[in-house]
């Protein structure tokens, strides 16, 4: 396993933030309902704990405080309510028009009252939730926990570990069936399948070899992986839960049938795509889609056996047009316990047909002599101290060797403290310049890593792809959202332009550990890829997923438990300082 040291050797399009404007009308259908639902939790990236790292506990905080609209609930002993829709709101008042202060993801399942508080505009009544907050009990929710939805549903996030699901990327436009379609229909449905199938006979398995990732990293107070990316068998790759043998598919590791597909059984279109009842899918996922996954199993003989994925909104992709991915490993470090600040990250990578690796230097009266290459991304323990050789700048380390002040990104105590830090309040630094983010304490670091900011740099983030300079507050923390660019076609529909299909466009599901620091701008892990210290986001902070699930916990508000989201009460989130 990978421990939590430093290891040596997104694209998301502007778009508002998810907890913006009013709720659906009071007597919307379901399909209605769930397609507002899911506004909250089809996001973008734009304008418009202690030293030992986050539980799974503080990143969903226990409902033990008694919230401020009653008493607080029994979780225990209360009965429950399911949520039935994408994303289901909750809200501070049982109200239309009250303020949204989080949401509940499809198949959550919290603790309620026995009785709704009133039923304005919501005809089955409002019910306080646990910790707080109220959630009108129309179609989009079921006050039966075992609700066949909610069932299918029922796998959460696992929020002990850095990527919450299992993911892939699509290799191939895909449909995303609502029931296990035959042989003759994927035919139908699939371009040149023949093709396509004779391919992934000869190779597809072998190209889909999961590496070390991200979840094989081992965090502090959790348990350790069982076992490594590597070793995981074709169906746990894509997120099979329980392996279950069938006859042509022994060994795979494949979920049994789900229950909610049996005797040719349609998955209720829980989407926001919609679909004509005779559809036996809906829409096509285009090439390079990120998907997360909660299931894979056999389609059995109709189906030729065929795999197939589950996806979070319980769609089904075939899985041989999916490749699975780890995410990064990378991480940052512990300040503190295992070093101190400045520290430096080095930069660029050592590869064999670059000549400009980064090395340590020994000074010898005047010069510089160069030692040792340097692994991609190690932490280097500086000292401050800084000397020229020449044009060049080297910084020292505390082992005695120098280093080129080019091939490090350094974190380091601000020239200016900001409000937050005089307060002795927790505070977020990301430094555009260096493309690294520390936590601290007041004045104290607490976690330093390197981060990718927007891909144009200290550019005017109204005209380009930079992230905004300034002082701002987290206003709201989402376990996982979906990024797409369905924002660039509507811009560009407005300026009589047209988006060729497949020109730019994009589709990120489930990116996890979201919090939202102004508008649609946010600190994120990118699960889709790996140059952690180059700028080359869309204006977002991207994160290593383990360093994301470790800002997550950190960071204010706390997520309740059972909730997929929560709003920020003014002024009160954390504060976050970006700067050159």
């Amino acid at each position: 396993m990978l421990s939590h040291r430093p290891l040596p050797a997104v694209r998301a399009l502007r778009s508002p933030s998810p907890l913006a404007g009013r709720w659906a009308s009071p007597r919307a259908t379901l399909a209605t309902t769930l397609a507002a639902a899911l506004a909250l939790a089809a996001v973008g990236c734009g304008k418009k704990g202690g030293s030992d790292g986050p539980s799974a506990a503080t990143i969903t905080a226990a409902a033990a405080t008694t919230p401020s609209d009653g008493p607080a609930i029994d979780v225990a002993k209360a009965p429950k309510l399911a949520a039935l829709a994408l994303s289901v709101p909750i809200l501070d008042k049982p109200s239309k028009a009250a303020k949204k202060i989080g949401y509940l993801r499809l198949g959550a399942v919290v603790a309620r009252t026995e009785a709704p508080a009133g039923s304005e505009a919501c005809s089955g009544g409002w019910y306080r939730v646990a910790p707080r907050g109220y959630v009108c009990a129309d179609e989009s929710v079921s006050l039966d926990p075992q609700a066949p939805i909610a069932r299918a549903a029922a796998l959460r996030p696992d929020l002990s570990k850095p990527l919450p699901y299992r993911y892939a990327f699509v290799r191939a436009v895909a449909p995303q069936y609502l029931r296990v379609p035959t042989k003759e229909e994927q035919h139908k449905s699939e371009f040149k399948l023949d093709e396509h199938l004779a391919w992934f006979s000869r190779k597809g398995k072998e190209d889909n070899k999961l590496a070390l990732g991200a979840n094989d990293v081992e965090l502090p107070g959790q348990p350790k992986p069982a076992r490594p990316s590597t070793s995981l068998t074709w169906g746990e790759s894509f997120g099979a839960q329980q392996a279950a043998a069938s006859p042509r598919t022994e060994g795979e590791g494949y979920d049994p049938l789900p229950f909610w597909l049996e005797g040719g059984r349609k998955i209720p279109n829980v989407s926001s795509f919609r679909t004509q009842p005779y559809a036996i899918f809906a829409d096509r996922t285009r090439r390079h889609t990120g998907l997360a996954l909660v299931g894979a199993f056999d389609g059995g003989e109709a189906a030729d056996h065929r795999g197939f994925a589950v996806t979070t909104d319980l769609r089904l992709v075939p899985i041989d047009k999916l490749k699975p991915d780890a995410g990064s490993p990378f991480h940052g470090v512990e300040v503190g316990s295992e070093a101190t600040l400045p520290l430096g990250f080095v930069r660029g990578k050592c590869e064999k047909k670059k000549a400009s690796c980064a090395h340590s230097y020994k000074l010898v009266g005047e010069a510089f002599l160069k030692e040792g290459a340097l692994a991609h991304r190690a932490m280097v323990r500086l000292t401050g101290k800084v000397r020229r050789g020449g044009e060049v700048l080297y910084r020292e380390a505390q082992d005695g060797t120098w280093v080129r002040a080019a091939d490090v990104a350094v974190a380091q105590s601000p020239e200016e403290w900001p409000q937050a830090a005089n307060a002795g309040e927790k505070w977020v630094e990301v430094s555009i310049e260096n493309q690294t983010l520390v936590l601290w304490e007041g004045k104290k670091p607490v976690y330093a890593t390197l981060v990718s900011t927007g891909q144009d740099g200290m550019d005017d983030p109204k005209t380009s792809k930079a992230t905004p300079r300034g002082t701002f507050r987290i206003q709201s923390k989402h376990v996982t959202a979906t990024m797409d660019s369905n924002e660039k076609q509507a811009r560009a529909a407005e300026e009589g332009k047209t988006v060729r299909r497949g020109q730019g466009l994009f589709e990120l599901r489930d990116v996890p550990w979201i919090a939202y620091f102004e508008g649609g701008y946010a600190l994120h892990g990118a699960y889709w890829h790996d140059v952690f210290g180059v700028a080359r986001s869309h204006g977002c902070v991207n994160l290593a997923p383990v360093d994301a699930r470790r800002v997550f916990g950190w960071v204010e508000p706390q997520v309740p438990e059972g909730w997929h989201g929560v709003v920020s009460e003014p002024n009160a989130g954390t504060t976050v300082v970006i700067h050159k």
